[in-house]
């Protein structure tokens, strides 16, 4: 019999999204089950079954929100309904502290320093790698048959920078004569 336990999941916000990771590695048969008011999640790993169920503060609109499974984490980045509206005194609407619930330190900001530090912590959430929740599925579609082709230019830049290391590294017009005199 499997073991049931919830994930540690992680939250920080910024006024338009909700980002979420939950922290458990390897998971597999990830299911995902996201409306506007509540997330419920369940996976599989190592003889482990995480599940938890999360009754959002305020609500979240399904088909700008996204998730992925990276591995190490899962991750969500939610989009708040009210884009305008103050920061979420708390990400879940019951008053009781969920034990497996955590706030992100890594991504954590003060409402009136988003301007300045909104990007902190997410430097490594490209939202290209996010599947959205509307798709049923993740973009397996997208991937199967298809090769990452390099972008246009890399080796023009590539030669580009060796040409330029050279020339850096060629003494300079006059100083091939001081040097040869200096010897």
């Amino acid at each position: 019999m499997q073991k049931t336990i919830a994930p540690i999941v992680k939250w920080a916000q910024r006024k338009d999204n909700v980002f979420l990771t939950v922290e458990a590695r390897d998971l597999k048969d990830e299911k995902v089950d996201l409306t506007s008011s509540s997330l419920k999640f369940s996976a599989n790993a190592e003889g482990v079954n995480y599940v938890f169920e999360i009754n959002f503060f305020a609500e979240v609109v399904v088909e700008e929100s996204k998730w992925t499974n990276y591995g190490l984490n899962v991750r969500f980045i939610l989009s708040k309904k009210d884009k305008t509206a103050s920061y979420w005194t708390r990400l879940i609407k019951e008053t009781h502290k969920l034990q497996y619930l955590q706030v992100d330190w890594t991504k954590y900001i003060d409402e009136d320093d988003e301007a300045e530090e909104g990007g902190k912590g997410l430097d490594d959430w490209d939202q290209n790698k996010f599947q959205n929740f509307d798709q049923g599925g993740a973009d397996e579609d997208d991937e199967e048959g298809e090769e990452e082709q390099p972008k246009e230019g890399n080796v023009d830049d590539l030669e580009k920078e060796e040409e330029v290391q050279k020339n850096d590294q060629a003494p300079k017009e006059g100083e091939q004569e001081k040097q040869a005199e200096n010897n």
